[in-house]
């Protein structure tokens, strides 16, 4: 009876190791084709943060905020601002203005990092807000802004290898605890 709980044990403790810190982005603006920011002069756009989005990205890291084309042009990003709550006040960071190639025809095309945003350890909440559009150019090609790595702005993400590794030696510890024992 003690292997078979050590054996679950261990197999449960692998794979919450195996499991990644954080393989997904949240979406956190998104234009369209045709959209009136791929067509007018620049569009705000903002999207508010649970405590909830922040832990899953993770406290107390950097995350990358990404730009994924979607369709043929020119992305154009204007100032990014995010603004934490944590309980000893407000900490605001600033990206500057991003700009990046004409690609013709495009579908996921171009996946860049536009900089990176600290997470404080104690936030609770969090307001990210920028525009489409920007000083060079007054709209955007069609594109998803995401805070975090991996899908959905970049589909292609996949788990690493090592990961897969330790998830395959976890559940083989697992497996051990499935016999069926012999009736006498």
């Amino acid at each position: 009876m003690f292997k078979t709980l050590k054996a679950v044990l261990l197999g449960a403790v692998a794979m919450l190791v195996a499991a990644p810190a954080s393989q997904a982005g949240i979406l956190v603006a998104q234009c369209l084709s045709d959209a009136t920011c791929t067509l007018a002069p620049p569009t705000p756009w903002s999207d508010s943060l649970s405590t909830a989005n922040l832990t899953s990205l993770g406290l107390g890291t950097s995350q990358p905020l990404v730009a994924a084309q979607t369709n043929l042009g020119l992305i154009r990003l204007g100032v990014t601002t995010i603004d934490f709550t944590t309980p000893t006040g407000a900490v605001i960071e600033t990206l500057p203005e991003f700009s990046g190639p004409d690609h013709n025809p495009c579908n996921f095309c171009e996946i860049d990092t536009v900089g990176t945003f600290s997470i404080p350890a104690n936030a609770v909440l969090a307001t990210i807000s920028g525009f489409f559009g920007n000083s060079a150019a007054p709209s955007s090609a069609a594109v998803d802004v995401c805070l975090g790595a991996g899908v959905p702005c970049d589909p292609a993400a996949v788990p690493e290898p090592s990961s897969l590794a330790l998830l395959g030696a976890a559940l083989a510890g697992l497996g051990v605890t499935c016999r069926r024992r012999k009736t006498r």
